[in-house]
């Protein structure tokens, strides 16, 4: 395996390359991330022939400073982030597709997860995905923030889980722990409930972890390479 930066869309990608790719698996980051962490959280899958991608999403890395919890607009920041890094990631997603020909898979951990959503709920289609500590609803909005961006405002009256009919049946693996206090584990179960009357048998999943908290563990990462594996042997969706 091989680490290179590429540019794709335009944006600076960290790739780890295999010898022999067999497939893409675009890594979507959380809030305060970067594209070196999140995989850095999926060992073994480039060993296993995915072709690993991650980009720093806006506000991030070298793209400035993430949304402070201390602004009075820390909620529309944080997903005015997720809609940016939502059209960019599928940009980068469809050229990475043109440049090798290969299967794409997608995975997102925690705001990463949301966007995931976001992108399924907009047509977007991958092999089949994985959504590690989150949800396809918004946060609760605490009191006294403000959320003035219509687009923002759009995801709280129409969360992208309650768009299942347009998740066109992607697999789809939910990860989470027990004992996660940023996103509540009942959020993530809301969101299966909400998308489950539009799925087949076997192609929406769970895994949830017993005290675990808010983070993406060894042995998620490797029940998420599993489903990724189990679904590009059994065929695009």
């Amino acid at each position: 395996m091989r680490e290179e930066t590429l540019t794709l869309a335009g944006l600076p990608v960290l790739a780890h390359i295999p010898e022999a790719p067999k497939a893409l698996l675009l890594a979507l980051h959380g809030l305060q991330g970067s594209k070196e962490h999140i995989l850095s959280l999926l060992p073994g899958y480039a060993e296993r022939g995915f072709l690993l991608l991650a980009f720093d999403a806006p506000r991030h890395g070298g793209r400035g400073s993430p949304p402070s919890a201390k602004s009075p607009r820390y909620v529309e920041e944080v997903y005015q982030v997720a809609l940016g890094y939502k059209e960019e990631a599928w940009a980068v997603a469809e050229e990475a597709r043109r440049r090798y020909g290969l299967p794409l898979f997608l995975a997102g951990g925690s705001l990463g997860a949301f966007v995931l959503h976001l992108l399924l709920s907009e047509g977007f289609r991958p092999r089949a995905a994985l959504a590690f500590i989150g949800s396809g609803f918004p946060m609760k909005l605490p009191q006294g923030q403000e959320v003035q961006d219509p687009k923002v405002e759009a995801l709280y009256q129409t969360p992208p889980a309650l768009k299942g009919e347009a998740y066109g049946n992607v697999p789809l693996l939910h990860l989470h722990g027990t004992k996660d206090l940023i996103v509540p584990l009942a959020r993530m179960e809301k969101t299966l409930e909400a998308l489950r009357p539009h799925y087949g048998e076997g192609r929406l999943a769970r895994y949830v972890e017993e005290g675990t908290g808010h983070t993406i563990t060894p042995l998620m990462a490797r029940v998420g390479l599993g489903f990724l594996e189990a679904w590009q042997e059994e065929g695009a969706p």
